[in-house]
């Protein structure tokens, strides 16, 4: 087996470990599944590569149970009244009705506590607070697992809360959610609110001025990840934004210079760890694709997800961003040339946009199983909305952050940049609006063996594809 193989299937073998112990199957699993790994490796008849790559199973599976003994660690108190001081440790997120936060608890023990209370007074980053509630314990569902991936170890609400001290916290980090609200206001003055909301949706996450009636039409189109940090939504946006620029630039100046926009895209947005994820993840594999060096992005891809999942190992299976951006970036790179052959794209189009289509349908088919599994809302044609809007995203993307700061600047100028980008938005929320209405919803029944068979299929298509390029 060659090195590079070797350092992809313990790569691997790693990760398979993590996945076991995440889903709490026996030891009975990881010993038949080690033994059946360790069979097929023998194949290749090297001792040294099969002793690595079976032994880095139960590696992966005693991390993880590692972490799940440093995650309950703790001395907090569950269901009894008591008293408690920490700092707010991110910026609040805010809707019609209450506000959520993550304090981090500084006396009587050490943890980390989501706290749910209503909308006034606000409260922010850095803010001391001493809090007075019952902490309930997270519960063992779909909600506790996503509680402990977040590493928060409680839940607080509606608790009596007293404010020690304004503006401590990481001075850095207070800069950029300054800067945050400055885009937002920016903003709500040049557009009218609708626009203003949907536009700080797609630049920076922030869904709070959208309205439910809004939202379901995002769901019912196929486009609800456009107001979210989502890892498909970031994944397809920075292969456009490079495949653009590429339609310009050298490939090396293109790598380079989204690179410095995606930078300045997380400064944005506070550097979250789901956009922080993607961008990671797709741009190391751009950046390994270009150099057209053989199985450079297989590697790099997998040497992504192994620092992530050693960072944080519960994203593997609990973190569906993270399922999406790499399921994404993978569908990208294998189905994209197939989709181009397929639909006759023999060039990149102007701006790149016969690039965007195919990485737009490979993206989507890459994660239908887990947008049908997870989330029950996947459309068919979904597949037309996306690549109807996904290719203006891009552009009023930058306009956007341009307006934001020439506001501050010259008013006149950014008045006009902000009727090009009104223009845009009027395009892309009437795509959303036709297609709520022709959604042909596809959300059949899946279980693991359905996705697995799914999976099967693709991977063959994309076989027997690289050995007809070969002949």
């Amino acid at each position: 087996m060659t090195s590079y193989n070797i350092f992809f299937f313990s790569i691997l073998s790693f990760l398979l470990g993590v996945a076991i112990a995440s889903l709490q199957l026996s030891l009975l699993i990881l010993i038949s599944t080690t033994l059946l790994l360790a069979f097929i490796f023998s194949l290749f008849k090297k001792l040294s590569s099969l002793i690595l790559i079976t032994l880095l199973i139960p590696a992966g599976f005693f991390y993880l149970i590692w972490n799940n003994f440093q995650y309950y660690n703790h001395s907090i108190v569950f269901n009894e009244n008591i008293s408690f001081k920490g700092v707010v440790v991110d910026e609040p997120v805010k809707n019609l009705k209450q506000q959520t936060f993550v304090l981090k608890v500084r006396n009587s023990f050490l943890g980390r506590l989501l706290i749910k209370t209503d909308l006034y007074p606000q409260y922010h980053y850095g803010d001391v607070l001493s809090i007075k509630g019952k902490i309930d314990i997270p519960p063992p569902d779909y909600y506790g697992r996503y509680l402990k991936k977040e590493g928060v170890q409680g839940t607080v609400r509606f608790a009596q809360i007293d404010v020690l001290k304004r503006g401590g916290g990481n001075y850095f980090k207070k800069i950029l959610i300054d800067v945050k609200g400055g885009v937002i206001y920016a903003y709500h003055q040049l557009l009218p609110f609708n626009k203003s909301s949907f536009l700080a949706g797609m630049t920076l996450g922030e869904k709070s001025g959208l309205s439910k009636g809004f939202l379901d039409k995002l769901s019912l189109s196929g486009t609800r990840h456009l107001t979210a940090l989502s890892g498909l939504h970031l994944t397809i946006l920075i292969f456009i934004v490079f495949g653009a620029l590429n339609y310009f630039l050298p490939k090396k100046t293109a790598s380079w210079t989204t690179l410095l926009l995606i930078l300045l895209f997380l400064a944005l947005t506070g550097f979250k760890l789901s956009a922080s994820r993607a961008v990671l993840m797709a741009f190391l594999v751009i950046l390994a694709k270009e150099t057209n060096r053989l199985y450079s992005s297989r590697n790099a891809l997998a040497l992504t997800a192994l620092v992530l999942v050693i960072i944080n190992p519960y994203i593997l299976v609990f973190d569906v961003g993270f399922q999406l951006s790499f399921l994404a970036v993978i569908g990208i790179i294998c189905l994209s040339p197939i989709i181009k052959k397929v639909l006759l794209l023999k060039n990149k189009g102007f701006l790149g946009w016969k690039e965007g289509l195919s990485i737009t349908i490979a993206a989507q088919l890459a994660v239908a199983p887990i947008l049908i599994s997870q989330f029950g809302n996947f459309t068919l044609t979904s597949f037309i909305s996306n690549v109807l809007i996904l290719f203006t995203v891009p552009v009023v993307m930058v306009l956007g952050y341009l307006a934001s700061i020439i506001y501050y600047l010259f008013l006149p100028l950014a008045i006009f940049i902000s009727w090009i980008i009104s223009f845009i938005l009027s395009y892309q929320i009437l795509i959303i609006n036709i297609f709520s209405k022709l959604a042909i919803s596809f959300n059949p029944p899946l279980n693991i063996w359905v996705i697995l068979i799914y999976y099967l299929l693709l991977a063959t298509i994309v076989y027997i594809f690289k050995r007809y390029e070969t002949l």
